[in-house]
């Protein structure tokens, strides 16, 4: 047997294990229900029969008997109801209460660190934001980075997030629980993985990049983008794409927004998901090639910014995006009818733009 085989034959056989374990667990504890709830009949009845008590008073002395409480109001008198008590409840009444409570005990520690470690279906997670796969390099604080600006994003602030990915089996970094992180342990690849992270019922899903080093990163998109398609998930998926050959592809393939896998900037991935076409706009921003920022080192003073973006746009140099003060500091966007004081423009334009010398530039506004 080879060495991939026989891990993914431990792997499926440490999954079955605890499976297994948490099923016996849970049949004990509902075993020994059964089996106190028997012997509280059958005491109470034996009360009823020898001390003359009527129900009532037979299962309030059986509970504070079986409880340790022994509140002494009522008792057994006579020998064969005193009998019964020793056998039936300090017996195995007492020993039974003893083992549900240490079973109630165990298998909650046990359901809360499957939690941490994301070894349980969130079933009632539902509108979710699920992020599929993480960085391979630096993922903790790329997650970071990305869970913080989804929070601060007014139309994904409350938003739950679920995470499915194998890097942290051992539980979230505390940062992310905190936001309110959750994650299921496994594979995209693997079969139900995508179905027990809710998938089918997320409003959003991110799939990132495994490792954008390694080329074969947009085959395991493209196959994850494949298994979403046949959920018939109705949510809005974004993807990352090394290759840009690819983006029709992942498109095809129900991708709604395809970017590259910056990991500087999870600003451009969370913009791509309230306002899809923005991050076709963000990477050319980050290019030379296509659409691109330049500075014109040119002085104005005593126009409006409505004038500097009209004139701008006639003369066909480019968009205005901001200026720069004296002082050095940028101002982007400002008010339509501010009059602005100017060292320096910050523009975009294209390759096809020829853009006049800073003389002629001055002298539009002069004019």
């Amino acid at each position: 047997m080879n060495s991939l085989a026989l891990l993914l034959k431990k792997k499926n056989s440490r999954r079955q294990f605890r499976k297994k374990v948490h099923l016996h667990e849970a049949g004990d504890l509902k075993k020994r229900f059964l089996l106190l709830a028997g012997v509280i009949a059958l005491h109470s009845i034996a009360m009823i029969f020898f001390e003359d008590l009527n129900w009532w008073q037979a299962f309030w002395l059986t509970m504070t008997s079986a409880s340790t409480t022994g509140y002494g109001d009522i008792s057994a008198v006579t020998f064969w109801g005193q009998f019964s008590t020793i056998v039936l409840i300090y017996g195995m009444g007492i020993t039974l209460l003893a083992q549900i409570a240490s079973d109630y005990v165990e298998i909650r520690l046990m359901r809360k660190e499957m939690r941490i470690k994301g070894r349980i279906k969130w079933d009632d997670m539902q509108n979710h934001i699920l992020i599929i796969n993480t960085p391979k390099y630096d993922a903790e604080r790329y997650l970071g980075l990305l869970i913080n600006q989804i929070s601060l994003t007014p139309e994904l602030e409350e938003i739950p997030i679920q995470i499915l990915t194998t890097a942290f089996p051992e539980g979230l970094p505390i940062e992310l629980r905190s936001h309110g992180v959750v994650h299921h342990t496994g594979d995209a690849l693997e079969d139900g993985m995508l179905e027990s992270a809710g998938a089918h019922k997320a409003k959003y899903i991110i799939v990132l990049c495994k490792d954008t080093q390694d080329s074969d990163s947009d085959s395991l998109t493209f196959d994850a983008l494949h298994r979403i398609k046949a959920l018939q998930s109705p949510a809005f998926i974004m993807t990352e794409a090394i290759h840009d050959s690819n983006r029709p592809r992942f498109k095809a393939a129900g991708a709604k927004a395809v970017i590259r896998p910056v990991r500087a900037y999870p600003e451009m991935l969370v913009r791509s998901l309230i306002a899809p076409g923005t991050e076709q706009v963000l990477e050319d921003l980050f290019r030379h090639q296509g659409d691109h920022t330049i500075r014109l080192n040119v002085h104005l003073s005593g126009v409006t910014w409505a004038e500097v973006v009209t004139t701008l746009i006639q003369k066909d140099i480019g968009t205005a995006l901001g200026y720069v003060r004296k002082n050095g500091d940028i101002v982007t966007h400002p008010q339509t009818f501010a009059t602005i004081e100017a060292e320096g423009l910050i523009i975009l334009i294209n390759d096809d733009q020829v853009i006049p010398s800073l003389e002629e530039i001055g002298q539009y506004f002069k004019a």
